[in-house]
């Protein structure tokens, strides 16, 4: 049960912009598990990468077959991984700090609840190599616990007048080469995991199948221009995280 309950908590985690790391620390705390739990959600992040690609099926066969966009998602991907590798080399010793994690909790909702009702017409093809550079640099961001991947990178979309359903499909559509080599960088660690094959298994399908449910909670959320609420959460679990 407790492996299935973390296979969830990733799955919405993942995609709803309320940061999966930092709820990674806090649950470690609040369950005070004390094994590397990193291998373990490793895994995990196949279970939603295929939710991804099962959500945007469509979309991904029409975008990749674009030149213009296989560029942008490159430069975004490189971007993503020279900021997220700065990063995890000179603050991953802040990770598990309980202000850190809080501080940036924070961060994100004042960028979520900053959005205002948005009206852009833009499409993704309309992408420039100055907002794919900006967009990688985001996305890098989110490396830290309590930035959210989907929220800042949403939110910058939506700001540069993109309208609401281009922003969801490119911000998870560049999600899927940054999850892809977040796993490759932390395959290795695979070779530690502890946990019996049933269980992997069962935990795997919880965070495919709440995965898409994310998926489908932020989707309507633009389209009702509600995504902005998601702050009013991050501040509550901002100060559980200073509490616990």
């Amino acid at each position: 049960m407790k492996t299935i309950a973390l296979g969830i908590a990733q799955g919405l985690t993942e995609f709803l912009p309320v940061s999966s790391s930092g709820h990674l620390f806090i649950i470690k705390r609040l369950t005070h598990l004390s094994d590397n739990l990193i291998p373990f959600f490793v895994l995990l992040h196949l279970a939603t990468l295929l939710a991804i690609v099962i959500f945007l099926r469509r979309q991904i066969v029409k975008l990749l077959f674009r030149k213009k966009t296989f560029f942008n998602l490159t430069i975004i991907t490189a971007t993503t991984a020279i900021i997220g590798l700065v990063i995890d080399r000179f603050l991953v010793n802040f990770f598990e700090s309980r202000f850190f994690i809080s501080f940036f909790l924070l961060i994100n909702a004042a960028i979520l609840l900053s959005l205002k009702k948005t009206s852009g017409k833009k499409h993704h093809h309309e992408i420039k190599f100055k907002d794919a550079l900006s967009l990688g640099l985001l996305q890098g961001l989110s490396v830290l616990p309590g930035i959210s991947r989907s929220g800042i990178t949403i939110s910058s979309l939506l700001r540069k007048g993109f309208a609401p359903q281009e922003a969801f499909t490119f911000s998870f559509l560049m999600a899927i080469p940054a999850i892809l080599g977040a796993f490759f960088l932390k395959a290795r660690e695979l070779t530690e995991l502890k946990i019996v094959p049933i269980n992997l298994l069962g935990s795997f399908f919880a965070a495919f199948l709440s995965g898409l449910l994310a998926l489908f909670i932020v989707n309507k959320t633009l389209k009702n221009q509600k995504f902005s609420f998601f702050g009013y959460y991050c501040i509550l679990i901002s100060l559980v995280s200073l509490l616990i």
